[in-house]
């Protein structure tokens, strides 16, 4: 009966890890909609040591290869704030190639879409 109740409650636990799982947003995103549809900005985001991390690349500006700040990933929704006291983007993954959201900035927001390439 123990081996029983043991084996229920490892089932139930990784149900519960499974379906609580952050969504995994890895890969080079470009954001086709929003500051600069000319020079799109690009994230490239990967799994670090248990945190999300990445780089970025804003060839308007002539940046590239610059470090994220932040990049949370809650289930669905997407949190990426690029500079220590710049703007922070709160999105969702919509699917497998789309992460829709807005940019919220000291005096403005903008809708944002990245696609994954």
């Amino acid at each position: 009966m123990k081996a029983f109740l043991f084996l229920i409650s490892i089932v139930l636990t990784s149900v519960v890890a499974i379906t609580s799982a952050d969504t995994n947003i890895a890969g080079t995103w470009v954001m086709v909609k929003g500051d600069d549809a000319g020079n799109p900005p690009v994230f490239h985001i990967r799994m670090g040591e248990g945190i999300w991390e990445g780089t970025m690349d804003i060839p308007g500006q002539q940046v590239y290869d610059r470090n994220v700040y932040r990049i949370k990933v809650n289930g669905d929704s997407v949190y990426i704030t690029a500079y220590k006291d710049g703007s922070t983007i709160y999105a969702r993954r919509v699917d497998e190639q789309h992460i829709v959201g807005l940019m919220k900035g000291e005096t403005r927001v903008d809708t944002v879409l990245f696609k994954k390439y």
